[in-house]
C-alpha cells in the first residue's frame, strides 16, 4: 500500500481541484466560454419551491476557521461553509443554503474523499478560544456522473442559548473532463432527499454539456 498523502499536500490539492475558480487568476473556464459554463448550471427554476439567488460574495453562515486539531482539515470546513464563489441560493435567512461550483479538476473527488476520510472528526478554534466540532461521513449518495463522492457534514459549537448545530452535504460529482462541486446545508440540517434531488438535476444539465 502506498504510504498516506501528508495532510499539507491533501490541502494543497483539495483547493486546487475544488477552488479552481476561487482565485480571480484561475477561471474555471477561458472567458468565451463562461456563458456556455453559466448555462448548465443551477438557477432558481430548478429548485424546489421557496429558493431564490443569494449574493456571489455572501458572508459565510459559520465563523471564519481558525486552527484545527487535524491539519489539512479546514480545507473542508472551509468548503462546507464557503460553497466556493459559483452560484449560491437561500430558502429564508437562516437556511438551508445551497452552493455549485464547476472546475476543470478531475482529480478533485478522489482527493475530497482521501481527505474525508482523514477528516471524520476534528475541531476548530477561532481567535477567541470558542470551538466548533465537526464531523464527516459517508453521505450514501450514489450512482452520480462519471465518478463521485458525497459525506455528511455536522459543525456544533458554543453552549446553552448560544448552541448552534449546522448539518448537509458536501458533493464533488465528475462528468467528463469537469467537476462539479455542491454544498446544501441548514439548522440544524436539511432532507437527504432533497439534497439528492438537486444534485441529480446539476448532474443532468452538465451532462447535456457533454
Amino acid at each position: 500500500m502506498p504510504p498516506a498523502r501528508p495532510a499539507t499536500t491533501l490541502l494543497s490539492a483539495l483547493t486546487l481541484a475544488l477552488g479552481a475558480c476561487d482565485s480571480g487568476s484561475t477561471p474555471v473556464e477561458p472567458e468565451s466560454s463562461r456563458t456556455a459554463a453559466a448555462s448548465v448550471m443551477l438557477t432558481v427554476d430548478d429548485l424546489p419551491g421557496g429558493y431564490v439567488t443569494s449574493p456571489p460574495q455572501a458572508e459565510p453562515e459559520v465563523s471564519a476557521a481558525g486552527s484545527v486539531s487535524v491539519a489539512g482539515c479546514d480545507a473542508l470546513l472551509d468548503r462546507f461553509r464557503g460553497g466556493g464563489s459559483g452560484v449560491r441560493f437561500e430558502a429564508s435567512a437562516s437556511g438551508p443554503f445551497l452552493a455549485e461550483e464547476l472546475a476543470d479538476a478531475t482529480e478533485a473527488v478522489g482527493v475530497l474523499r482521501t481527505l474525508a476520510r482523514r477528516c471524520a472528526t476534528f475541531t476548530d478554534t477561532d481567535g477567541g478560544g470558542g470551538t466548533t466540532t465537526v464531523t464527516v461521513a459517508d453521505g450514501g449518495l450514489r450512482g452520480l456522473g462519471d465518478e463521485s463522492a458525497g459525506f455528511r457534514m455536522t459543525a456544533s459549537g458554543a453552549a446553552g442559548d448560544a448552541a448552534y448545530t449546522l448539518g448537509g452535504y458536501l458533493l464533488a460529482v465528475r462528468i467528463g473532463g469537469t467537476t462539479c462541486t455542491i454544498v446544501h446545508f441548514g439548522q440544524p440540517g436539511v432532507d437527504p432527499a432533497e439534497t439528492e434531488t438537486i444534485a441529480r438535476t446539476a448532474v443532468r444539465k452538465l451532462q447535456r454539456r457533454q
